[in-house]
């Protein structure tokens, strides 16, 4: 077990998503803590960050890496709209 802390990007932030045109690589296992999604969000109208989801069972939380710490999505959802 760690202590790191969670935290949840304000999802105000994000501005526009979209589903990006390749199929980025998943685990063998569909398993683990950092597998790539083929979503991205963007940021205040800036910056467009990879979506990654971490999971280990039957569900996975969905986050985003910004300045080397993960900022989880909490229940923003990432459908097609």
């Amino acid at each position: 077990m760690s202590n790191e802390t969670i935290i949840y990007l304000d999802t105000a932030r994000i501005t526009d998503k979209r589903q990006s045109k390749f199929t980025p690589h998943r685990s063998a296992s569909g398993y683990g803590r950092k597998i790539p999604t083929k979503w991205m969000i963007r940021l205040d109208g800036a910056r467009w960050y990879r979506v990654y989801v971490v999971q280990f069972s039957n569900t996975g939380s969905a986050y985003i890496l910004s300045l080397g710490e993960r900022h989880f999505l909490g229940d923003f959802v990432l459908e097609a709209s």
